[in-house]
């Protein structure tokens, strides 16, 4: 809300800018988190902030991205034009307690003996622990730019699947888990699925 971040923005150096819409509804998905960034960067720039770290979505723009992970590269881009310097982190899946995708694996890991799950729990990512993150964000504050729009790509070393995190969060706690793949379970029911078998 414009209202509410012009006041919260006077004498602030640094603002960081972790929004995040994906709660919203799939068709106003990419307007709630484009009007977002539009708001918050103008706010910025009336505010004469210097700088906004932000944290995004690992990918590059030539990638086939998901609408989910171009929206976040949208984002970027709009907060440049708040005419502060903007340190882009772009973060794969966040693990550790707390975490949302740590918590989702760990609720259905420990509360479901058979796991259904869609075609792209197999799609690789490169996951990040929370407490580097947040080392990140923190560097964030002092680390000299060349550019005004710097993008810092901070996906961990290892490629692994949600399917491999699942399977290796069922060893590290004893449990046997049988993972049987449905092809045709879409973004959405797998969401729908998710809010049913979990407090998430």
């Amino acid at each position: 809300e414009p209202e509410s971040l012009r006041p919260a923005m006077q004498g602030v150096d640094t603002a960081y800018y972790l929004v995040h819409s994906l709660g919203a509804a799939p068709d106003e998905f990419r307007d709630k988190e484009r009007a977002s960034a539009r708001n918050f960067a103008r706010a910025a720039r009336e505010a004469g902030v210097r700088r906004i770290i932000y944290l995004g979505g690992l990918g590059s723009p030539g990638d086939e991205l998901s609408a989910h992970l171009a929206s976040r590269q949208d984002v970027g881009a709009l907060l440049c034009e708040s005419e502060a310097e903007v340190i882009e982190f772009r973060a794969s899946v966040i693990l550790g307690s707390g975490s949302l995708s740590f918590e989702m694996i760990r609720a259905l890991v420990d509360h479901l003996p058979v796991l259904l799950t869609p075609r792209w729990v197999e799609t690789l990512t490169q996951p990040i622990a929370v407490d580097d993150v947040l080392a990140y964000l923190v560097a964030g504050l002092d680390v000299p730019v060349s550019e005004r729009c710097t993008v810092y790509e901070v996906g961990g070393e290892d490629r692994v699947s949600y399917g491999g995190m699942m399977r290796a969060y069922a060893r590290s706690q004893g449990l046997k888990r049988r993972m049987v793949k449905l092809p045709w379970l879409s973004p959405r029911l797998s969401a729908l699925w998710l809010v049913l078998v979990t407090p998430l």
